[in-house]
């Protein structure tokens, strides 16, 4: 009797052991079918067999990864969340897992979420790329402008032939205001895409802010020959011609600002910079109706309203403009020309007690402006 329980539990071992290596076997069987399938991108299939996989062998991390991987390209982050927690739980060092695992925290908004994932792939490769790149992208959404270019630079290093990199520090240089460094960043990405507009428009700001006007234009001409109906370019060239020439180019701002809200009409810029011509050529109807949409389309141009308030004082509707200009007070404390326009609005008005009243919030702001004003409160 025990020589048959000995037999029949070494029968019964011998077969469970079958089935695991069956079982494991199958695992991978699928596992390699789901990577051809992967390898000719056919990426909703392979999902489905690594998900087969996983399902044979329940710690196989690499089939969760790229099960994760094709859902994230799926835009299915939720199932991508699902494979790659369980791809990064049975393999700690998996740091190709880790970085697509934040991706699709990224995705769906999961910032902080997305930082640790990130981390934790570059302390296991200080030298991905990648994962780098998309920890910038991160930084950049919530404003940490530092850190972001940081970060940008630590993906550089590590692979600087990324033309987005090269092309964010441009664009985050231009923000700050340094603008060397960022024509040094978009000169390498125009080296590695020498096509892309968005590179040769960013250089076209940085000239302008510079005060390097004909090499801004050309920039903006550069973007033109290769996308004729570039709105941007357009408007960028109308703000060279109307703040970097004194007197302003006002024929040639006007007819560029034209041509940028042909293309793209919902430009809050090129809207403004239209006003602001029509102002200048005392076309002041015309103004009006394209300071009005600059606003609707950016209800913090603090200028358009400055611009609009001073507009509708000289059609002579008086309380609209202080309307305007109070707003524009109210999103731009320190603008010396909206005071300055409504101090004429209440002299106009004969109203010289309201006048005086603003004069004194115009002296410690621009004690310039403020004397011009005061002369015409005298003179009332």
């Amino acid at each position: 009797m025990k020589a048959i329980l000995i037999k029949t539990f070494l029968l019964l071992s011998f077969f469970i052991c079958q089935s695991k290596i069956q079982a494991q076997t199958t695992a991978k069987e699928y596992y390699d079918k789901g990577i051809s399938l992967f390898d000719k991108q056919k990426y909703s299939e392979a999902a489905i067999i690594f998900d087969k996989a996983s399902a044979a062998n329940q710690t196989y991390a690499e089939a969760y990864y790229y099960a994760g991987w094709c859902y994230n390209d799926a835009s299915d982050f939720e199932k991508a969340i699902n494979r790659l927690e369980k791809a990064v739980l049975y393999k700690k060092d998996y740091h190709l897992a880790y970085q697509e695992l934040g991706y699709a925290y990224k995705q769906t908004k999961k910032y902080e979420d997305a930082i640790v994932q990130f981390k934790k792939a570059i302390s296991i490769k200080e030298t991905y790329a990648l994962a780098h790149k998309q920890l910038a992208d991160i930084y950049q959404i919530q404003g940490k402008i530092d850190d972001a270019i940081d970060s940008y630079k630590k993906s550089y290093n590590a692979d600087s032939q990324n033309f987005i990199v090269c092309y964010n520090l441009g664009y985050l240089y231009n923000g700050k205001a340094e603008y060397d460094n960022a024509i040094e960043w978009l000169n390498k990405a125009k080296a590695i895409k020498k096509d892309d507009t968005k590179v040769y428009n960013e250089i076209g700001f940085a000239k302008y802010k510079q005060g390097k006007s004909e090499e801004a234009i050309a920039a903006y001409n550069t973007t033109l020959e290769k996308d004729p109906k570039n709105g941007t370019a357009y408007k960028g060239m109308g703000d060279v011609y109307r703040r970097n020439y004194k007197p302003a180019r006002t024929d040639e701002a006007l007819a560029k600002y034209l041509k940028a809200i042909e293309f793209n009409p919902i430009s809050a810029g090129a809207n403004f910079g239209l006003g602001w011509c029509y102002i200048e050529k005392e076309n002041y109807e015309i103004a009006i109706k394209y300071l009005n949409k600059a606003i609707e389309l950016d209800k913090n141009l603090g200028a358009a309203y400055t611009e609009l308030g001073y507009a509708l004082y000289r059609t002579q509707k008086y309380n609209e403009s202080l309307n305007i200009l109070k707003q524009g007070i109210t999103i731009d404390s320190k603008s010396n020309l909206s005071r300055y326009y409504s101090g004429l609005v209440y002299i106009a008005q004969k109203d010289k007690t309201k006048a005086t009243s603003m004069y004194n919030e115009l002296k410690p702001i621009d004690e310039n402006l403020a004397g011009k004003l005061l002369l015409k409160i005298n003179a009332l």
